[in-house]
């Protein structure tokens, strides 16, 4: 009999943890770390942990389209946030230094 919505849903997919990682979703150790964590939902089925690659679609993390320069342009703002305040010969000294000058 089916149900009053229309056709049956198909059963849901689950990869193994070795299937998810043969897919490039992570390695074993960090798969079993974020399912620990919560991070990561799984189920056991038969003696195995498994895992549905929607949830591991939400994980994964889009490639940075930031450039290298934007990167490091990004990290001096931080780290001259956390500086506290120089004195001009720091400052100097500080330039020589990153400057390469000697």
């Amino acid at each position: 009999m089916l149900p009053e919505h229309g056709a049956p849903s198909a059963p849901p997919t689950y990869f193994t943890l070795r299937q998810a990682v043969e897919h490039g979703y992570g390695a074993y150790s960090t798969l079993r770390s974020w399912i620990a964590s919560g991070r990561l939902p799984a189920v056991k089925i038969g003696g195995r942990i498994k895992v549905r690659p929607e949830d591991l679609e939400a994980l994964a993390l889009p490639a940075s389209s930031r450039t290298d320069d934007e990167r490091l342009d990004e990290a001096v703002a931080r780290a001259v946030a956390a500086l506290p305040p120089l004195t001009v010969s720091q400052r100097q000294q500080l330039g020589r230094i990153i400057g390469g000058a000697r």
